[in-house]
């Protein structure tokens, strides 16, 4: 097992920096992420020319490469807030501005309750 573990640590990945181009790396320099939600994983290092932190998607041959490199996968599921569907306008400055406006009247409280309360009928 020793003898495994050692030639998993001398292993060398290549991977890609957007700045530098090709870099060589070791099994423990890479993050693996895998996700409940296939298309959500992805795996991380960072670049030993640039520092620089790179995230790329790691699909199912990515992840069984990486992980014949030594690299340990870290399983996660998303939040159900990450599943949700946003639809609409980006929140925006203005948003941003009415929201702080809309904070710092004096009838704040009273505008809140009487929203969620809904409707008078």
């Amino acid at each position: 097992m020793r003898d495994n573990q050692s030639h998993l640590a001398r292993t060398r990945i290549r991977a890609n920096c957007p700045a530098c181009g090709e870099v060589e790396l070791r099994g423990p320099d890479v993050a693996l992420k895998v996700c409940t939600q296939p298309e959500r994983s992805f795996y991380s290092f960072t670049c030993p020319a640039c520092v620089q932190v790179i995230s790329k998607p790691a699909d199912e041959r990515v992840i069984r490469l990486l992980a014949s490199g030594g690299v340990k996968p870290d399983f996660w599921e998303p939040p159900a807030e990450l599943l949700e569907r946003h639809d609409g306008p980006a929140f925006g400055y203005d948003d941003l501005l009415d929201l702080h406006l809309l904070l710092e009247a004096d009838d704040f409280w009273s505008r809140l309750e009487a929203a969620s309360a809904g409707p008078q009928q």
